[in-house]
């Protein structure tokens, strides 16, 4: 010190002194406070004076000072008298990188904020502090440090110290505006675009930009850059806490100037950042107050409705279920998708996790998109995915059925149809949901946000109708539909104490139905016009200003918003296809028709869904390319009473079906079964009621038949190739037959001689041209197009005779009503024959319940009595 104050004229002896000195000062901290008690910054200051256009004296000079007051508490009156001349010889040597480096450390230790004694001033004291703070501003330090990050821009360094000063002034009168007209925000725009990787840089930068911004310089321009470097910043520096807290804090005072930045942001994947943060802090418990901010930005975000449908598209893509399921509940439309394909769909075509699928399934996916992603899921085989959708396509939870008919499957793997049967041992316990949990955070400041926009409009704290419209869109959440990972979740932010515990509100969509779609509280019911697809339940309509009224009264009121979590739940949204499943006893139908099915053998070996066959009743399989039927299948299918395998390729009949415990409605029609059927006389059906043996290629009544299902009341034979009936049929209980379509041209004396119960017999088509003896029972008769020239004797005698179709025969004479024993005629169908006289002469009464009476297409030449008596006669 005391060479260079002998020296004072020599710039070599000072800048070797205050070189030295700062190497002492550097090492140990006692020099300090000797060298700062001896106020050798004042002979520093006066010397570098001298030489003030030296760049040598101003470098080493300011590096001294830099080293001579670090920690130090440096009082009011030395910044007053140090930091100007710092200030003057940054402006006589602005193209000298070295002094502008070192001045700016030096200059650091008077402007920034948070210095040790700043800290213990008094309120005069900080008074005179901000004083000469603001010389400082005056002496246009803020135009030399921009001018050095313009000029420096390679040096991390000078963009280090410069943000810390430009940080340091922004809160002083005018500054903002002054620093926008002198560029600064596009200068520390282009800092961060030079070191992406630097966190100190950044970490500054980014909470520079959130004083610096305002609506003025938020252009398209450099909004696309802002945005751009924002969300990569975030990006890069996922895991440091000060750079994501700048960085969010920032993008919040950006979203309060402007909304539409949100646009910008979701364009470059703020959406990914953001939710990445929220959920990481849910699963790890990080900084609540962090999380907080996360939320409030993401709220802000979330209110536009396409943004929100361009983020679940992302997070499908991105197979974010957590995401995805958040999105939903703040009504994202799952039917909405840039590209033409549908949205699950493209996660289908992805095999994407089936959280994921079954979140959009709940949230409304239109059934034809929903056809179309099974089929894409049958052809990847992903079992899980396939049950999913399954479950939403074909389980009927009101009939206790599963429907899977028409879907073309081609195949059935009993891992796709196990999901859709009750599971009572699974543990229905709700586990944690991060999703929903995001969901209720994020609607929780959306909502504050529309109320303090309320309060704002409305000088008497009523909501505005603008406001009550906006409330019009959300419906309330129950709490037991949403978990908290928090256990004091509500009380994240301070200021959100008002939220009502137990429900949140959750906005509506008109075109799917939504995850998060409940039925309101009768009284809000009433309140609500968007509700009139529940119109039923709605009781009295109110006019629009009571409507208002009673608006106002449940928005603004706790205790009323309180009673209203009484809700009861519209749509399952957050449970698997098994939790509904397991609601219901048992699944007792199961439709597999049109299906491309060419075995069902999966079916029938021992799996876990073989405990399920057990308790069906109804199975249907027609309109399949089956050949066959598993005799191991009818051992597991206990309780089955119908069973439908019309329209396969069926070439004989499996007598085992017939040893099933329960069947009674057994239908093998439209087959290539033939010529016979034989059955074992061994086997007893007696449960067997209904039996369809129609369009196939039988020559004859199967053998052994009233022996093994002597209790059958339904046999059809339509459609098949019998040409004679020689034996008696020996059903008692038969109480419908149908022989029609065949080429049969007599029956047996005696075929139905043991039938006593026969009400409706069928023989249309065929050749007959007499009828043996007919039971009395037979109500109705069909024996058009055959070949009777007379009506037999057999049906005259009919006493309960209700209707007789011989239309298309050859019959010539046509008895009166004195010939017929059965008074209680309805119709007679005789068109298409010879005849040709109507005798009603005599006993015309006995006629007088027929109420057609068809004959057509005759050669009627005389009609005998009166037809006043009938109503319909053609």
């Amino acid at each position: 010190m005391l060479s260079m104050l002998m020296h004072s004229s020599s710039k070599e002896v000072f800048q070797a002194s205050a070189n030295a000195l700062s190497t002492l000062l550097e090492q140990n901290v006692n020099f300090r406070k000797v060298l700062l008690s001896k106020g050798l910054y004042l002979n520093v200051l006066e010397l570098m004076q001298r030489h003030i256009y030296s760049p040598e004296v101003a470098e080493s000079g300011c590096k001294m000072l830099n080293h001579l007051f670090e920690g130090s508490n440096t009082s009011v009156d030395t910044m007053a008298a140090v930091a100007p001349k710092i200030i003057t010889v940054m402006k006589s040597h602005e193209t000298s990188l070295s002094v502008q480096l070192e001045a700016l450390r030096a200059i650091l230790h008077f402007i920034v904020p948070g210095m040790l004694e700043e800290s213990r001033q008094d309120t005069e004291s900080q008074h005179k502090l901000n004083t000469v703070k603001k010389q400082y501003f005056r002496n246009g330090i803020h135009k030399l440090v921009l001018a050095a990050l313009n000029r420096f821009t390679g040096n991390p360094g000078i963009q280090k110290c410069g943000l810390k000063v430009i940080s340091s002034v922004t809160h002083f009168p005018d500054a903002l505006e002054m620093l926008s007209l002198e560029g600064a925000l596009d200068s520390v725009l282009h800092t961060l675009q030079m070191y992406p990787d630097d966190q100190e840089i950044q970490c500054l930068g980014l909470s520079l930009i959130g004083c610096l911004i305002t609506k003025k310089n938020l252009c398209i321009g450099n909004g696309h850059l802002l945005a751009k470097i924002l969300v990569s910043s975030l990006q890069r520096f996922k895991d440091v806490a000060e750079v994501q807290m700048n960085g969010f804090q920032t993008i919040l005072a950006i979203l309060e100037l402007s909304v539409s930045f949100s646009k910008l942001l979701v364009h470059h994947s703020f959406d990914s950042v953001v939710f990445y943060q929220m959920s990481s802090s849910i699963m790890e418990q990080k900084n609540q107050q962090f999380l907080n901010l996360c939320c409030k930005c993401f709220a802000k975000v979330a209110v536009d409705n396409e943004l929100k449908s361009v983020m679940l598209e992302r997070a499908c893509d991105q197979n974010n279920s957590v995401m995805a399921e958040c999105l939903l509940l703040l009504g994202a439309d799952a039917n909405q998708a840039k590209e033409s394909t549908s949205l699950i769909c493209q996660v289908c075509e992805k095999e994407s996790s089936p959280k994921l699928v079954e979140l959009l399934l709940n949230s409304g996916s239109r059934e034809q998109d929903v056809r179309k992603a099974l089929t894409i899921s049958i052809g990847k085989g992903d079992s899980q995915i396939i049950s999913l959708l399954l479950g939403r396509l074909a389980l009927d939870v009101a009939n206790n059925s599963i429907c899977l008919g028409g879907f073309c499957m081609g195949k059935i793997e009993p891992s796709w149809l196990a999901p859709l049967f009750p599971d009572k041992t699974s543990n229905l316990r709700k586990q944690t949901n991060i999703g929903s949990t995001l969901a209720r955070m994020v609607l929780r400041h959306q909502m504050k946000s529309a109320a303090e926009e309320g309060a704002a409009s409305s000088s008497d704290g009523s909501f505005s109708e603008d406001v009550l419209v906006k409330f019009d869109e959300w419906t309330f959440l129950p709490d037991s539909s949403v978990d908290c990972v928090f256990g004091q979740s509500d009380d994240l932010d301070s200021e959100d104490q008002r939220e009502v515990k137990g429900s949140f509100l959750v906005k509506k969509k008109s075109n799917s139905i939504n995850v998060g779609e409940f039925y309101w509280e009768p009284t809000l019911q009433r309140c609500s016009p968007n509700l009139q697809r529940h119109s039923n339940s709605l009781g009295p309509v109110f006019d629009q200003e009571d409507l208002l009224k009673r608006r106002r009264k449940i928005l603004s009121s706790d205790d009323s918003l309180k009673e209203s979590t009484k809700l009861q739940s519209h749509v399952r949204n957050s449970e698997s296809v098994c939790s509904l499943a397991s609601e219901r006893e048992y699944i007792t139908s199961l439709d597999l028709s049109a299906n491309e099915l060419r075995d069902i053998d999966a079916l029938s070996q021992r799996c876990h869904i073989s405990g399920h066959l057990e308790h069906l009743e109804k199975l249907e399989l027609h309109q399949n390319a089956l050949s066959s039927f598993p005799q191991q299948l009818c051992e597991t299918l206990k309780c089955l009473t119908h069973l439908d395998l019309h329209s396969n390729k069926f070439t004989a009949f499996p007598s085992y079906l017939l040893k099933m415990n329960c069947i009674a409605n057994l239908d093998v029609s439209r087959n290539d079964i033939g010529p016979s059927i034989i059955l074992d006389p061994a086997v007893r059906c007696p449960t067997l009621r209904q039996f369809n043996l129609s369009y196939n290629q039988l020559s004859s009544v199967p053998e052994n038949l009233a022996v093994v299902v002597e209790k059958l009341e339904q046999f059809i034979l339509e459609g098949n190739r019998i040409s004679g009936i020689c034996s008696p049929l020996s059903l008692k209980e038969l109480k419908i037959l149908n022989l029609s379509k065949n080429h049969i041209s007599s029956l047996s004396e005696n075929f139905l001689e043991a039938c006593p119960k026969v009400e409706s017999f069928n023989a249309r088509i065929n050749f007959l041209a007499a009828m043996p003896f007919l039971p009395s029972s037979i109500t109705s008769l069909k024996l058009s197009q055959n070949k009777f020239t007379c009506i037999p004797e057999a049906i005259l005698n009919l006493p309960h005779l209700r209707s007789l179709d011989m239309s298309s025969n050859n019959i010539q004479y046509l008895p009166g009503p004195a010939h017929w024993k059965s008074l209680n005629l309805r119709e007679l169908l005789f068109n298409s024959n010879q005849i040709s006289i109507l005798d009603l002469s005599e006993k015309a009464h006995a006629w007088s319940r027929v109420e057609k009476l068809h004959l057509s297409r005759n050669q009627l030449k005389e009609v005998r009595g009166h037809l006043y008596l009938f109503k319909s006669i053609v």
